[in-house]
């Protein structure tokens, strides 16, 4: 990963946004849930890989801090 998607990490955390992984149980796939200063938004897709769902939480992560960069 490039220095940007840490530096949108880091935009991300400081502004109480947290993106993870949430298994799913007695199953071998995940969710991407989202928490936006305590407002929740699970994905609807599943995931099979996780580091399939890794990759996606840096591009949300990235996707997030772009488009607030532009807003303010």
């Amino acid at each position: 990963m490039g220095n940007k998607y840490f530096d949108a990490q880091s935009w991300c955390l400081k502004n109480g946004i947290k993106i993870y992984i949430v298994p799913i149980r007695n199953r071998k796939e995940c969710h991407v849930e989202l928490n936006d200063n305590g407002k929740i938004i699970k994905s609807p897709i599943t995931y099979k890989n996780q580091s399939i769902a890794s990759d996606k939480i840096w591009d949300l992560f990235l996707h997030l801090y772009e488009l607030n960069k532009k807003i303010l």
